[in-house]
C-alpha cells in the first residue's frame, strides 16, 4: 500500500522567506515616507499660496497690506522702552486675523470683536469675547508635516514676515535682543504699507513663512501657548506675535514649539518639518521651498524691503 507523503516547508525555508518579506518591506518603507512627505508638502505649499493670495486680496480691497500686528493704541517706537509703557496700548488683530474674510472665514471673522482686546498668549488674555476664539482650531495656518498640529490644537506654522538681518531690530523690552521687533519688511507690527513699498520688487521678498517653532501646548511645563489669532505682546516681554524676522539660519535652532520652550526663538527664526529647509511665501504671490543652506547674508536681504539686495534676487 503506497503511503502518500505531505509536503510542507521547512523552518529554515520559512525563516527565508520571512527575512525576504523584511527586506522587501525596508525597501519599500522609506518610497512610501517620502511619498506621503511630498504629499504634505503639496498641502503647505498650497497653504503659503492661499495665505499669500488672501494677503493680496486684502490689499485689493484697503489698498494696503495687512498690518503684521496691531497695537490699537499710537505708539511712538523713538521712545527708549516703547513696549513697557505704564498704560499698555491695547492689543488689536494679527494678521492671520484680518485676513480671514480672504480665505472663506468670514463668519469666524465676525465672531471677533475688533475694537477689544486680543489675546497675546494664553495667560494673557483678550475681551471675554476674543479670548474663547484663541483656542480654536484652524487647518488653514497649519502644516501637516508638523506633528504638533492636530484638530483640537490652535498652532501657527505660517508666520509674516517682518525684516531680516542683524542689528536692525526695534530695541523693545528686557529681551530686546531675542522676542524682535523689526520694520524692515512687508509684514510689520502697525503697518501701514502698499505693494508699491516693496521697491526690491514684489518676486525678490519674503511675504509669509513656514515655521516650527510657534509655541504649542506640550513646549512649557507651565502650559502657556501661542498660537494662529496670537496678538503682539506689548511689555517688558514683548514680541510681536505670529510674525518672524530672518535673523538666525533656517531650522539652526534643533527644538520645536511642542518639543521646548521657544519664546525666545520664534521671532528670529524660520523653519519646518520638511527635510533640508522651509517654505515661503514671496511678496508677488509665489511660493518657493528655500534651502537651510541658503548664504545667511542673502537669506537675510531677502526679507527685507528696500535694502537693493540681494542682487539678482532669490536664488534657484
Amino acid at each position: 500500500m503506497n503511503m502518500s507523503s505531505k509536503r510542507a516547508f521547512t523552518l529554515v525555508e520559512l525563516l527565508v522567506v520571512i527575512a525576504i518579506i523584511g527586506i522587501l518591506i525596508a525597501l519599500l518603507l522609506p518610497a512610501v515616507q517620502a511619498a506621503r512627505e511630498a504629499a504634505r508638502r503639496s498641502q503647505c505649499t498650497n497653504n503659503v499660496k492661499q495665505l499669500s493670495l488672501a494677503v493680496h486680496n486684502y490689499h485689493d480691497t484697503f489698498k494696503r497690506i495687512p498690518p503684521g500686528s496691531l497695537s490699537a493704541d499710537p505708539v511712538n517706537y523713538s521712545t527708549a522702552d516703547w513696549c513697557s509703557l505704564s498704560t499698555p496700548p491695547r492689543r488689536g488683530a494679527p494678521w492671520t486675523v484680518l485676513i480671514l474674510p480672504f480665505i472663506e472665514q468670514e463668519n469666524l471673522y465676525n465672531q471677533f470683536a475688533m475694537g477689544e482686546q486680543f489675546t497675546a498668549t494664553s495667560n494673557i488674555t483678550g475681551s471675554s469675547t476674543n479670548a474663547p476664539l484663541f483656542d480654536l482650531n484652524n487647518a488653514a495656518f497649519q502644516c501637516p508635516s508638523d506633528p504638533n498640529s492636530a484638530s483640537d490644537v490652535n498652532n501657527c506654522n505660517y508666520f509674516g514676515v517682518q525684516g531680516g538681518g542683524p542689528g536692525t531690530a526695534l530695541s523693545c523690552g528686557s529681551n530686546s535682543d531675542r522676542r524682535v521687533f523689526f520694520v524692515t519688511g512687508v509684514m510689520i507690527h502697525n503697518g501701514n504699507l502698499r505693494f508699491a513699498s516693496v521697491t526690491d520688487g514684489t518676486s525678490n521678498v519674503f511675504l509669509i513663512g513656514e515655521t516650527k517653532y510657534g509655541l504649542t501646548r506640550n513646549g512649557r511645563s507651565d502650559g502657556i501657548v501661542g498660537g494662529w489669532a496670537q496678538a503682539a505682546k506689548i511689555d517688558a516681554w514683548a514680541m510681536p506675535g505670529v510674525l518672524a524676522a530672518a535673523v538666525l539660519q533656517i531650522n539652526s535652532y534643533d527644538s520645536d514649539g511642542g518639543s521646548s520652550d521657544t519664546l525666545n526663538y520664534q521671532t528670529r527664526i524660520f523653519g519646518s518639518f520638511h527635510p533640508g529647509g522651509c517654505q515661503f511665501g514671496m511678496v508677488d504671490g509665489s511660493v518657493h521651498f528655500v534651502s537651510e543652506t541658503i548664504d545667511l547674508d542673502v537669506y537675510r536681504q531677502l526679507a527685507n524691503r528696500d535694502d537693493e539686495l540681494p542682487i539678482g534676487g532669490l536664488p534657484q
